[in-house]
């Protein structure tokens, strides 16, 4: 078990106590819980945030993998053709706008 020394404002580390003191009491090592507690809370919503690519054939995941390019090289491995898929991501991708002249000749 590591210890930490950190600095926060004075409102967080009231609120902080307030959190500790309603859901533990004054019990030893509570807010070392609560703390712990909102880290891995917090870390499980980072590992959700990664952007998560997947590749459907009708009902049935193909492939998924964290880039477009390693979805690519998995689909390629298994002889899946890329048009004959359905690729969704798991963020919502904006689209690409482009405003402007077009030249022809």
């Amino acid at each position: 078990m590591g210890t930490l020394t950190i600095s926060i404002s004075d409102d967080v580390e009231k609120r902080l106590r307030d959190v500790v003191k309603e859901k533990h009491g004054s019990s030893k090592g509570a807010m070392s819980k609560v703390i712990e507690e909102a880290l891995k809370i917090y870390f499980s919503i980072l590992e959700k945030k990664k952007k998560v690519f997947r590749a459907y054939r009708g009902e049935e995941l193909v492939a998924e993998a964290h880039d477009l390019e390693e979805l690519a090289k998995i689909l390629r491995e298994k002889n899946v053709d890329p048009r004959s898929v359905k690729i969704v991501s798991s963020e919502h991708i904006k689209p690409v706008a482009r405003m402007g002249w077009k030249y022809v000749r």
